[in-house]
């Protein structure tokens, strides 16, 4: 924590103030906020976290049924208005401006959703919980038909590397269920061949080969916005602060972005400058390390929780985010993983 702070003060000194006080201020009580929740929730709180997430998207299933069958229209439009972006209606924004065909949840965006399910999936599959077999399987297929119908790119390819790991790490499944679920992933595959490879090939390809003629849509926004910041952070090695980062990037990014980079890894290196990313991000993994143990699977979910970041610039340091180092202080002497569970509910050594 004081190297946390530390560097914040040195950047806001070498900033002239641009990474204002209230700025440090605030950030900091993030990660008290964290590390408080999670001490007074105590161990309960990965089965707590999954709980709430599988609720929400149970409502938000429903939610989505209802808008893509365009249901109960006149009820819907009496609801109160969510801004400009749809109707509020019980954890569920119905009608949604931006993204009327896909699952948003209470969220701001599909993308954004994707993060909390499938955390909720890697914390089932692989942290010690209560549960029997039978709910963890009835909760694994709620969070993956939610995860599903948000057709989010990076959501998919977060789950890949998720069922990758599920199929080489996991006890949860015996060999005949793992078979078993990769038959049944080749047929979903095939049956939604057309709406994948939107989803994920020409998505990507998107990312990669960004067109200027495409500029304002997601994949295309992210990988410009990635390009302006490493402009900047070449110019500002040690940063450049806030108020300076958004001005600048306001000059010389997209027509459209005010508020700075949608992109949550280049954004924090060219925000807040090399020393304080390296150690931002050395940290999310030393505490990953730290509560998962072997380094594959930490090495996995750090790329995982890279892949949200980068597509999802609001929570580089939300408090959700800032949880994961403060989590390393809580339960630093129960690590989340330390045993496994066979098919049949027996515990086995990691």
């Amino acid at each position: 924590m004081t190297v946390f702070m530390g560097l914040l003060f040195s950047l806001s000194l070498y900033t002239g103030g641009s990474l204002s006080l209230q700025s440090i201020i605030a950030t900091a009580m993030k990660f008290v906020l964290a590390y408080f929740i999670l001490k007074t929730v105590g161990t309960r709180f990965v089965e707590t976290y999954i709980n709430v997430v599988v609720f929400l998207a149970a409502v938000s299933l429903i939610g989505y049924i209802i808008d893509v069958m365009h249901l109960f229209d006149g009820l819907i439009a009496k609801l109160p208005t969510v801004g400009e972006m749809g109707y509020e209606g019980v954890l569920y924004t119905f009608r949604h401006k931006y993204h009327p065909d896909r699952n948003n949840s209470i969220f701001f965006e599909p993308g954004a959703y994707q993060g909390f399910l499938n955390a909720a999936l890697f914390l089932i599959v692989f942290a010690r919980t209560g549960f029997a077999n039978k709910k963890k399987w009835i909760y694994l297929t709620i969070l993956t038909t939610a995860l599903i119908t948000t057709t989010s790119t990076t959501g998919f390819v977060i789950f890949s590397i998720l069922y990758g790991l599920f199929l080489y790490k996991s006890k949860l499944a015996s060999f005949s269920q793992k078979v078993v679920s990769i038959g049944l992933a080749i047929l979903l595959t095939g049956l939604f061949a057309a709406k994948f490879h939107s989803v994920i090939v020409v998505k990507l390809d998107s990312y990669l080969n960004p067109s200027v003629a495409r500029q304002g849509w997601s994949a295309e926004n992210r990988s410009f916005d990635a390009k302006t910041d490493l402009k900047i952070f070449k110019k500002h090695v040690f940063g450049l602060g806030y108020e300076e980062y958004r001005k600048e990037f306001s000059a010389i990014g997209r027509v459209d972005a005010t508020e700075g980079s949608s992109n949550g890894v280049t954004s924090m290196f060219a925000n807040y400058g090399l020393p304080y990313a390296l150690f931002i991000f050395a940290s999310y993994y030393w505490a990953l390390r730290r509560l998962l143990g072997e380094i594959f699977l930490t090495t996995a979910a750090y790329i995982m929780f890279i892949l949200f970041l980068w597509g999802e610039s609001y929570y580089q340091l939300a408090p959700i985010s800032l949880s994961i180092i403060a989590a390393a202080f809580v339960y630093s002497r129960i690590p989340v993983k330390d045993k496994l569970q066979d098919g049949e509910g027996n515990v086995q050594q990691a």
